[in-house]
């Protein structure tokens, strides 16, 4: 296999398109990344440790939008905000509040 076709294909793993973030007034953000970079969002928006400032704006910008278009259709973006902005309605065992699960 020729050497140039070889990192071509490796390359394609690594670069991806950006992930578009449509926000509440309409404008329209991005965020580029290598494949896995959302992954890695997830886990610093879980974590929060050793957050670069790269990370908290593309984290600040998940965190406003109102929909997205990921590469291949994902929902990373979903993920990452649902981990972000927490329970809706403050129910649930991390809000210390009681909960009747039906049966």
């Amino acid at each position: 296999m020729n050497l140039n076709r070889r990192l071509a294909i490796l390359e394609r793993g690594f670069i991806t398109e950006p992930t578009v973030l449509i926000m509440p007034d309409g404008r329209v953000a991005s965020i580029n990344g290598p494949g896995d970079y959302l992954m890695q969002l997830s886990g610093v928006a879980v974590g929060g440790e050793n957050l670069s400032s790269e990370q908290a704006a593309h984290l600040d910008l998940i965190r406003r939008c109102t929909a997205s278009k990921e590469p291949g259709g994902g929902h990373m973006v979903d993920l990452i905000r649902a981990l972000l902005l927490g329970p809706v309605g403050g129910v649930g065992p991390c809000c210390n509040k009681d909960v009747t699960i039906p049966t």
